[in-house]
């Protein structure tokens, strides 16, 4: 095999170089507006993956009941109600910024910080159903106070009660199969309620969502029929409430 030797003329590499650094400052430079853009770009993606993902974790929790995988159902509907909740912090900034315009990066920053904190997702979720007839007050309560993220916990540890800080002894030992069942039951019948109103009230007109993607997605109404299916159990509150939706016509899209 010969190898070929090329000789560059020195100014030419000289030039090439200052072309490949000018390509790459003109890459990295953004103008505010540019960082704001880029940035709202993203959280819209997040936004829609976080909901995707949801219903990921949430079909989890189905399977692993019908397993009698109860502890694990349990977390997997928990972490299901904090993607949801994450997805609404999301839209919510997307929302505003499309409509006032006038939130800058760092004010973005500091409303998304609530996204790595499970209590306040959860209570995010919380604000989306607590005028909903699927939701218990009970339930609500569980979500808003924290207390769904100490069921959580139990239901993935063995541990001890604490005293302080430190381990209480007087207290019996904590396992996650001591989980609910029914407690469980209802967490999953809540976040299944959820999507399936949600999925009708766009398809007739009731509600909406700010990232389309989602809002297109569960306006199919092979949406609604795929969680019917999935998970047949439903509140008798949310079938009366269904029942009055869908004698209303779809919209057209």
């Amino acid at each position: 095999m010969r190898i070929l030797h090329f000789s560059v003329p020195r100014h030419t590499v000289h030039a090439y170089r200052i072309s490949v650094e000018n390509r790459y400052r003109n890459r990295c430079w953004q103008s505010p507006m540019d960082k704001r853009e880029s940035a709202l770009r993203k959280i819209q993606r997040i936004a829609t993956a976080s909901f995707k993902n949801a219903v990921r974790l949430h079909e989890d929790a189905i399977l692993l009941f019908k397993n009698d995988r109860i502890p694990s159902a349990l977390q997997m509907s928990t972490l299901s109600i904090e993607e949801i909740g994450k997805y609404f912090i999301f839209e919510n900034v997307w929302w505003h910024n499309r409509i006032d315009g006038i939130w800058s990066i760092e004010d973005m920053q500091q409303f998304l910080r609530r996204v790595y904190s499970h209590t306040s997702k959860q209570s995010s979720f919380a604000r989306q159903v607590q005028f909903s007839p699927f939701v218990s007050k009970p339930l609500i309560k569980i979500l808003e106070t924290g207390e769904l993220e100490k069921i959580k916990q139990k239901a993935t540890y063995v541990g001890m009660p604490r005293k302080g800080k430190n381990i209480n002894f007087d207290k019996r030992l904590t396992s996650p199969k001591q989980t609910s069942r029914h407690r469980t039951e209802d967490f999953i019948t809540m976040v299944n309620d959820f999507i399936i109103e949600l999925a009708i009230g766009i398809r007739k007109g009731f509600y909406s969502l700010d990232i389309h993607d989602i809002d297109d997605w569960l306006a199919e109404p092979e949406t609604e029929l795929h969680f019917l299916e999935l998970w047949p159990l439903m509140r008798k509150a949310t079938k009366k409430r269904l029942e009055r939706m869908r004698k209303h016509d779809d919209i057209e899209r």
